[in-house]
């Protein structure tokens, strides 16, 4: 037995060691350390990580060899105050200096830059994790981001951007400052043939933060359309905010569209649909990120009452031009990524639709409201509306990078949108016809410079300036015949609603430490809109118009105060000239871990609003509301208090996010006016017919309040081929107006109880599959209003049938030569199911004719849509 011992032992020292089967040499002569490790890393197909600089400054020459790794690094590094250590896997070169044990702890500044792997774009908002430390960032719009920790020999790093593939690297940090670059390889899911993946594939990231998500531009092409990609209509699929097939608008919890703030590149976006409601006014061909607050959004976000929508586009690719488009049956698309330099970029797009032009089923069944007559009791009109219609939007974003710590950009946008309509109605020997010509666009320009001054320390100044327009005429002609007898009265109406905003802003974040962050900056903004609503050559409703400036400043405490707790404190101050007062917007979350799987987290704030829209009443047709600027008197400061707690479970492939929110509104307001085709309930304001002298009609603005509660749940599932989440809503949102129903409560606008939605794709090879399922009861309207001499209105509110709707899609992925090229096919409400997306009406009311006008706007039946995308 000691025979065989003393045998085993000397074979053992006798025989070369795993991994090598004879002991390699390596001959240098005057060689950089650096470039030596590298060529053993090669040779020896081992990882090594190393300061790349410190180890140029130190010149090798004659052979090394040894029978392990240790062996030779101990002969490369002999005499350079560096040795090697193994650790994870990997080998580390090490100062001998940080192996002695020191009495005064030093710091350490780690920063670094998250790339796309292709095209060079910086990422913004990209998680970067320090596992060890328990610490985390999200990179600034710059991509960059910044740690100040105790000096350690090895770290650990985790990077996450949501469409890419997660990075988790360990680094040698032997200086006290390591500047680390991420280049981040996108996930499969754009026009390139699909692979077999490794990882999951992910559309939407619940944020640890309260309210907040982030959505993955990229996979939208590959979910049910009508037509346009549209970065809206996703957003529509998540809880919390409502769908809506006629616009795609967001509401909310709750609230109205104008109560969020979408801002593009810094400069903020007035109205945000497209064909008659059907299609966003954001291109997604230029957008590179999107986060979305649905409430108890933080201090650096102020100016509006239910969400934030923040969108920043692409700096496009550094190193080779890129071109990409689509055609489908209602628009065509195109978008050009133009490197001059590696910093000097620009990105070009535009889309525009061609109804005006050529006129596919599609676009037939879109604008034919397609009216059966569900309540043709007496005393009702029923009314078919035929639309025409045509859009186009462009953007331009020119982006200067002069270094990886500076940027500067300027983004343009611009879009319009045309409409004309006609519609007929009859009762008993009454006939009505009215046409209406509209036409309304945003428009778009911000500079922005962003420079991270040292490690910890990133400034963000933006200077922006957008605005709105809408102008619309309607013409309505009422013919009653009574026996030979025909009379016929003419109504005209012309609206005009503008609104400009000028901004300028200064966002900074400083590092405190591993574990604090301090947000703080100064915006000032000035606005200025006119409204006129004319009631023919004779008289008006009203004709107003007004500016306001305001001014604000935010601070913001980011503090880890415990090993699982974070928490940011904070709050906004705004000045505004038009009531002379200061406004007050105090802001909390937290959020708190519980081992691996359970966050728990809570929000609370106050949010004002200096600008808003006014729904009035009576009105007809699209884009019924308009802009006004809150001037504490007769449209007063709208203010809101939000408490939100929620708790998020995440095991392995599965993630389930629950939110309980209550939020309070002050401030609301409608525009009563007594129409002038209810001449008899007039208080005699109305003008003679000749009359050459132009007098203001009855018309009010009347002011409430209002309230939401809910609870939004969101299950998800991500795998390697499949990702799906299921999302739903039980809400009541409410208003109370002193001059309505007597100060009762009122069902407030997008109202819904239940609303269901379950979104699914699925990749197989070069296939994509998707399809989703919508269903929620519907939504409140005003059956029949009318308004009385002293401007007091009485409602009857009704609800829109149950919305219920499956969307299926499929397209398929191929290259021909250098241009990638997908093919897909969508088919919209695939069961045919009845829907209706809205309902408005009118009393008719004078000389002796009496009688109610509703007008029924009627969602798809089954509607197929192809497409064909192309990126070169």
């Amino acid at each position: 037995m000691q025979l065989i011992s003393l045998f085993l032992i000397l074979f053992l020292l006798l025989s070369p060691s795993t991994g090598f089967a004879q002991s390699p040499a390596f001959n240098f002569s005057n060689t950089t350390l650096s470039d030596a490790l590298k060529q053993v890393s090669k040779i020896l197909n081992i990882q090594v990580a190393f300061d790349s600089n410190a180890m140029s400054k130190h010149q090798i020459s004659g052979t090394f060899q040894g029978q392990t790794p240790e062996e030779i690094f101990a002969e490369l590094l002999k005499n350079t105050g560096y040795v090697a250590e193994k650790r994870f896997g990997n080998y580390l070169i090490i100062p001998v200096s940080v192996e002695k044990i020191t009495t005064t702890p030093t710091l350490c500044r780690i920063s670094g830059l998250v790339t796309d792997l292709k095209s060079g774009e910086q990422l913004p908002y990209a998680s970067v994790y320090l596992p060890n430390q328990n610490s985390i960032r999200t990179t600034s719009l710059n991509g960059t981001f910044a740690f100040r920790i105790p000096e350690v020999q090895s770290l650990r790093i985790a990077v996450q951007y949501l469409g890419y593939q997660p990075i988790d690297s360990t680094f040698a940090i032997t200086d006290s400052t390591a500047v680390l670059t991420f280049r981040m390889k996108q996930k499969n899911m754009e026009l390139a043939p699909v692979v077999i993946r490794k990882s999951t594939l992910k559309m939407i990231d619940q944020n640890k933060e309260t309210s907040h998500s982030t959505i993955n531009p990229v996979g939208f092409v590959n979910l049910p359309n009508m037509g346009e990609t549209d970065i809206f209509r996703t957003i529509q699929m998540l809880p919390g905010i409502g769908y809506t097939e006629g616009s795609s608008a967001l509401n909310i919890r709750g609230g109205t569209p104008d109560q969020n703030l979408v801002l593009f590149d810094g400069f903020t976006l007035y109205n945000l649909d497209h064909f008659f409601g059907t299609f966003s006014s954001i291109n997604p061909n230029v957008v590179k990120d999107i986060q979305i607050y649905k409430g108890g959004f933080d201090s650096r976000y102020g100016e509006r009452l239910s969400g934030i929508i923040d969108i920043t586009g692409k700096t496009g690719n550094k190193y080779n031009p890129k071109i990409y488009g689509g055609m489908n049956l209602i628009s065509g698309n195109l978008t050009a990524e133009i490197p001059f330099s590696e910093k000097l970029t620009l990105v070009v797009g535009g889309r525009r639709s061609y109804a005006d032009i050529y006129s596919s089923y599609l676009v037939n069944a879109m604008l034919e409201n397609q009216v059966e007559d569900v309540n043709s009791s007496s005393g009702n009109s029923i009314v078919k509306l035929k639309p025409g219609f045509y859009f186009y939007d462009y953007n331009a974003k020119l982006t200067f990078s002069k270094s990886e710590q500076e940027k500067m950009s300027i983004s343009v946008y611009g879009g319009k949108d045309f409409l004309a309509s006609t519609g007929a109605g009859s009762i008993k020997q009454t006939f009505s016809n009215t046409s209406t010509d509209a036409n309304w666009g945003n428009y778009g320009f911000s500079y922005s410079w962003i420079k991270q001054w040292k490690e910890g320390f990133f400034s963000n100044l933006e200077v922006g300036y957008s605005g709105y327009q809408n102008q619309y005429t309607e013409q309505t002609e009422v013919t009653t015949k009574k026996g030979k007898n025909t009379t016929t009265t003419l109504f005209d109406t012309y609206e005009e609603n503008k609104l400009n905003d000028f901004s300028a802003s200064l966002k900074n974040e400083f590092a405190l430490g591993l574990k604090n962050t301090v947000d703080f900056g100064f915006q000032t903004k000035y606005n200025e809109y006119t409204y006129l609503k004319d009631a023919g050559t004779d008289a008006y409703y009203s004709d107003i118009a007004n500016s306001s400036w305001l001014y604000s400043t935010f601070l913001q405490l980011n503090t880890q105060m415990v090993k699982n707790l974070t928490v940011k404190l904070g709050g906004r101050i705004n000045g505004y000239n038009l009531s002379g007062k200061l406004y007050y917007e105090p802001r909390f979350s937290a959020n708190y871990r519980i081992g691996e799987l359970i966050n728990l987290k809570f929000a609370t704030g106050k949010y004002y609003q200096f600008l808003s829209k006014v729904a009035p009443t009576q009105s007809y047709g699209y884009n019924r509301d308009f802009w006004v600027i809150a001037d504490d008197d007769k449209h007063p400061v709208l203010s809101s208090n939000h408490f939100i707690g929620g708790t998020t479970f995440t095991y392995k492939r599965f993630s389930l996010d629950a939110e309980f929110y209550y939020k309070t509104i002050d401030g609301l307001q409608l525009f009563l006016y007594i129409p002038p085709f209810q001449r008899n309930v007039s208080p005699g304001g109305f003008v003679p017919p000749g009359q050459a002298k132009r007098v203001q009609l009855p018309s009010k603005f009347i002011t409430g309040t209002g309230s939401a509660t809910g609870l939004d749940l969101l299950l998800k599932y991500e795998s390697t081929h499949y990702t799906g989440w299921i999302s739903y809503s039980h809400s009541k949102a409410i208003r109370n107006f002193t001059e309505i129903n007597h100060n009762e409560d009122i069902p407030a606008p997008f109202d819904k109880t239940h609303e269901f939605k379950w979104t699914n794709l699925f990749t197989f090879g070069k296939w994509n599959f998707s399809g989703m399922w919508i269903y929620s009861t519907g939504q409140s309207y005003v059956k029949n209003q009318t308004v009385d001499n002293t401007l007091t209105a009485m409602f009857t509110y009704d609800r829109l049938s149950d919305f219920k709707r499956v969307d299926l899609a499929a397209n398929y992925n191929l290259q021909i030569r250098k241009v990638r090229v997908k093919l897909g096919m969508s088919v919209i409400n695939v069961f045919n199911q009845e829907n209706y997306n809205d309902i408005y009406s009118r009393d008719f009311n004078f000389d002796t004719t009496t009688f109610n006008e509703t007008t029924y706007m009627r969602s798809l039946g089954i509607t197929p849509n192809f497409f064909i995308s192309f990126q070169y």
